[in-house]
Parts: C-alpha cells; sequence; structure tokens
C-alpha cells in the first residue's frame, strides 16, 4: 500500500513538472513567434508585396503621357544612338533609360509588347523596394513602430504613388537616395563595417546622380548635416567624435563620386534644359506641401504637428542627459532608461532628415530664380521619405503605447482616404483613344502629319509609342510633313505640318490624310493648328474624326476621284478621356 502511495506521488509530480514545463514553454514561443513576425525576413517582404500591390492596381488603365512615351521610345533605339543621346542631347536619367532599354529588350524576346503596364512596371518594383528601404531607415536609426509608420505612410503617400506609376526615373531615383542615406548613417554610427559602408554609400548616390541630376540636391543634404554636426558644441560631443572619425572617408567619398560623374557633368553645364519651368514664389512651397499630402490640410496639419513634437520630444530627452530641467515632462521623465535611450538617439537622426527634408526645397527654389529651373514636385518627390521618417519618430517618441498605436491608425487611415482620390485622377493625357481610332480607321498607303512635333511638344513621340505598343499597319513616313527624327533628336522643321504647300505636296502621294494635332505651346501654335485644319476643309474631303482632352485626329481624302464618290455621312466622334 505504502507503495503504490510513493508510485502515486511520483506520477502526481510528474505530471505537475510537465504542466510547469508546457507554462514556461507556452511565452517562450509566443517570444520566438513574436521575434519572428517583427524581423527584417518577414516585415519586409510584407511590406514590399503590399506596397506592390498599390502600385500595380490599375497599373496600365491610365493613358502613357508624353513624358512616358519620350522615356520609352528613346529607350527603344539602338544602344550606340541611345548613348549618343544621353550623353550629349539629353543628359538627364542616364542610368533609367539603360536600364528601360535592357527591359525592353528581355520583353521583347519574351514576346510581350511594351504596353502601359510592361513599361511601368520597373517603376512600380523600384518604388515597393524603396518603401522596404524607408522601413529599414526608421528601425535601424530609430525604433520599429516609426519605421513601420514611415513606411506605411510613404507607401500611401500621393506624390510617391503618381511617380511609382509612371515610366519615369523617379521612383529609381528615391530608391537610390535612400540606400544612400542609409548607407551614410551606417557609416558615421557604426562602429565596424565603416568601409563597406562608405563604399555602398559612394556607389548609391553615383547611381542617384546618373538616375537624376537633382540628386545632388540631397549630397548637399548629408554634407550640410555633417558640416553642422562638426561645428556644434559640447552636448553633442559623443556624434561628433563618431562623426571626427569619418571625415578621412568622407573627403575620400566625395573625391570619388566627383570624379565617376565628371561626364554627366561636362555636358549638364553646356545648359539648361528646364526652362519650360517658371520661377516658383513663396506660395509654390505650401503648393507643394499639400500635393505631397494628397491635398488634404487635415492630413498636411497632423503630418507637421507629428514632425515638430517628435523633434521636440527628442532635443527635450537629448540635453535632459546633461543639462538640469527645472520642470519634469511626464513623457519623458516617466519612460525607462530604454526608451530614453531611443529618445536621445533620436535627435541627431532627426536633424539629418530634416536636412533632408528642407535643404532640396530651398536650395531648388533659390536656385530657380536664375536659368536653371528646378523646382518642381516631380524633383522634390526626394523629400518624401525624410517627411514620413519625422513623422514617424514622432509617433515613435510619445511615452503611451496606446497613443502610439491610435495616432499610427489614425495616420494611416487618412492617408488612405486620399488613394481613391489619386486613381481617379492618375491620367495625366489622353492619347489611347486617339491613337487606337487611328489605327481602326487606318488603310495602307495613308498619311500621318502631326503637329506639333518640336521635341518639347512630341505629338508624333506620343502616337508613335502606341503605333509600336500595339503594332499594325500604320506608321509615319519619312516624308511626313515636320516628322521627329531620332537620329537628329529633333524635327528639322516642325512647322512644316501646318504649311499648305507641305500639305499639298503631301497630299499628292496618298489617297488619305490623318491630320493629327496634340500638346500646342501657346496661342501662336493653336494660330497655325487652325489655319491649317481651315485649308484641309477647303481642299480636301473631311470624313471623320475623334476629339480627345489631349489630342484630335481629322481623317481626310485627297483622292479627287473618290472624293467625288464620297457619299457617306461624316462621322465625328467625342472622347473626353478619363478624368
Amino acid at each position: 500500500m505504502t507503495q503504490t502511495s510513493s508510485m502515486l506521488q511520483q506520477v502526481m509530480e510528474g505530471t505537475a513538472s510537465s504542466d510547469t514545463r508546457a507554462k514556461e514553454t507556452l511565452p517562450q514561443r509566443e517570444h520566438l513567434l513574436a521575434a519572428w513576425i517583427s524581423s527584417n525576413w518577414v516585415l519586409s517582404p510584407f511590406l514590399f508585396t503590399l506596397a506592390l500591390g498599390f502600385n500595380l492596381y490599375r497599373l496600365g488603365t491610365p493613358s502613357i503621357w508624353f513624358d512616358e512615351a519620350f522615356s520609352v521610345e528613346l529607350a527603344r533605339q539602338p544602344l550606340p544612338l541611345l548613348w549618343h543621346i544621353i550623353f550629349g542631347l539629353e543628359p538627364n536619367m542616364e542610368l533609367y533609360y539603360l536600364l528601360l532599354h535592357g527591359w525592353l529588350v528581355v520583353t521583347g524576346m519574351l514576346g510581350q509588347h511594351s504596353t502601359e503596364f510592361v513599361v511601368r512596371l520597373p517603376s512600380a518594383i523600384f518604388a515597393a523596394l524603396s518603401t522596404v528601404v524607408v522601413f529599414l531607415l526608421g528601425r535601424r536609426f530609430l525604433t520599429m513602430p516609426a519605421g513601420l509608420v514611415a513606411a506605411g505612410l510613404y507607401l500611401l503617400n500621393d506624390l510617391q504613388l503618381v511617380y511609382a506609376q509612371q515610366a519615369r526615373s523617379y521612383s529609381l531615383q528615391l530608391l537610390l537616395t535612400c540606400i544612400a542615406w542609409y548607407a551614410f548613417f551606417a557609416a558615421i554610427t557604426g562602429e565596424s563595417y565603416a568601409k563597406r559602408w562608405w563604399m555602398c554609400y559612394i556607389g548609391a548616390t553615383t547611381l542617384a546622380v546618373y538616375t537624376h541630376l537633382f540628386s545632388l540636391f540631397i549630397l548637399l543634404a548629408q554634407l550640410c548635416f555633417f558640416s553642422g554636426m562638426l561645428l556644434l558644441s559640447k552636448p553633442w560631443e559623443p556624434w561628433r567624435s563618431k562623426m571626427r572619425r569619418q571625415v578621412l572617408w568622407l573627403f575620400i567619398s566625395l573625391a570619388a563620386i566627383d570624379v565617376l560623374i565628371i561626364p554627366v557633368l561636362l555636358v549638364v553645364l553646356q545648359g539648361s534644359k528646364t526652362g519650360w519651368l517658371l520661377a516658383p514664389h513663396l506660395r509654390d512651397i505650401a503648393l507643394l506641401l499639400l500635393s505631397i499630402s494628397g491635398d488634404s490640410k487635415i492630413y498636411l496639419f497632423v503630418l507637421g504637428a507629428c514632425c515638430i513634437a517628435g523633434l521636440f520630444l527628442a532635443t527635450f530627452a537629448y540635453f535632459s542627459r546633461s543639462i538640469s530641467l527645472p520642470i519634469s515632462i511626464t513623457w519623458i521623465s516617466g519612460t525607462d532608461g530604454k526608451c530614453r535611450a531611443e529618445l536621445q538617439r533620436f535627435l541627431p537622426i532627426g536633424l539629418a532628415l530634416l536636412c533632408w527634408l528642407i535643404v532640396p526645397v530651398v536650395a531648388s527654389y533659390i536656385v530657380s530664380q536664375g536659368s536653371p529651373r528646378l523646382f518642381s514636385s516631380r524633383y522634390l518627390v526626394t523629400i518624401v521619405p525624410p517627411l514620413f521618417l519625422l513623422v514617424g519618430m514622432g509617433v515613435a517618441g510619445l511615452r503611451w503605447y496606446r497613443i502610439q498605436m491610435l495616432l499610427a491608425v489614425g495616420l494611416l487611415a487618412l492617408a488612405l482616404s486620399v488613394v481613391p482620390f489619386y486613381y481617379r485622377s492618375a491620367q495625366v493625357e489622353d492619347w489611347n483613344a486617339a491613337s487606337f481610332w487611328l489605327e481602326h480607321h487606318y488603310q495602307v498607303g495613308d498619311g500621318l502629319v502631326c503637329y506639333d512635333n518640336a521635341v518639347e511638344q512630341g505629338c508624333q513621340i506620343s502616337i508613335e509609342y502606341y503605333l509600336h505598343a500595339y503594332p499594325s499597319t500604320a506608321y509615319f513616313t519619312s516624308d511626313s510633313p515636320g516628322a521627329f527624327s531620332w537620329a537628329t533628336f529633333s524635327s528639322a522643321r516642325p512647322d512644316a505640318a501646318v504649311d499648305p504647300t507641305m500639305l499639298a505636296s503631301y497630299g499628292a502621294k496618298h489617297p488619305r490624310i490623318f491630320f493629327i494635332v496634340g500638346r500646342l505651346s501657346g496661342n501662336t501654335g493653336v494660330a497655325r493648328a487652325k489655319a491649317a485644319q481651315s485649308w484641309l476643309d477647303n481642299h480636301y474631303h473631311f470624313i471623320a474624326q475623334i476629339v480627345t482632352r489631349t489630342v484630335t485626329v481629322r481623317l481626310y481624302t485627297t483622292d479627287r476621284i473618290e472624293m467625288a464618290r464620297f457619299i457617306a455621312p461624316q462621322e465625328v466622334f467625342h472622347d473626353s478621356g478619363e478624368r
């Protein structure tokens, strides 16, 4: 009996021990699961997929507009001609054009035409990758909540989405500038691998300049921050000492970057190609900030408040370790040592982000008062990452976790609320409807005349994009009046398209003529187009037309016999385009 009781007691003790181990293991498993979910290997792919989803939504729906058509048609040229143009006549976005050229070659080999979706896909991928880098910037140099908030707001941002869905270089530039800042921070704050990070910084910055010359203003912002930190007084000593150790490597990096970008600088110094931009006024800065917020004043106010709060809390926390403050602020003094240390680390990074945010705006504003006009939202999209990193810093700087969560959710809800407005207004110009109509009505032997074919206007370039993307028998003949030539990167005489003598000569060679008018500059161009249309109406028989908000295409028959026999009623098709 005693032996039986002893065995029963051992069984009970074993069961209790197993229950205890199970209870101890469960929190460990939960901790491991939480650590796995919050790891970069999980969050980065998640953010990339989420951002890519927003970037791909309706990616191929809006019509290509002139700037995109210019990118694609230039990248379509043979590599020697492309190289000649981008390092001579069109010295900007060299890296993007070369990558797009390779992309078109690869997709062409796979049997894919250069449709809107295909040519915009690289930009969508670059933008999604930049979302990941924004998150990694926030997580490593601020906190994980700051990184998540910044990345979430960034991927939902209206201005960022615009260039994530356009076949232009801006999303690639954003990716490279974010990588350059990450390498810059890692080099000046890390105790190890500093040389490797400087090499990464050199590579990313050089590629960013070759992607877009505006990246030089980002380099200026980094220099302003580095110089300012070296000049600050004693309370900044920990950071000053770190940065003094990196001065030599900074000079080496700058020298290397200067040497590597000499080819593009030599061409750029020959003159500015941004004369189409107007000199900015102070109100344009407010309009820039409003465009970043998706034209929501409430959202802009909340973003600004979060930035100011983050810098204020970081300043208080940083100087509280060396200055005796008579007034204790509960959301700082009440935090534990770890949180206080995080807040103290915020300030130097926050000042760097502030330089990234302000310097490009101020510098481009000042420069644009002269001949080079560089103040534009398309160029200043580069300030979107630091803005949201500062917002993330403001959210993460709050003491109370629930307040952090509520504020983060509120910000994301505001950001999400303006996204539908972007998708509804994503189309800039309407070329697709007119191009499809032209291809549908085209007959072998017809002639195409486009006005205005000056390289800045690009009527023919935009139409030709669609003729190549959706192949048919329609094409521009070499004798088309005012035709644009990539070989000379110009139209020998754009006004030939509205010259009655040239139109009569061209009409004698073709039984029908499509007269295409789009992207006219000023009243003079409009008057010339109307005069040419009046001449065509009086000398040839008008058959049909399509009118969109961007382009008008009118079809005429020039054959006298056909004109005499023409009985069918005229067809007029109006397309309002997608608003």
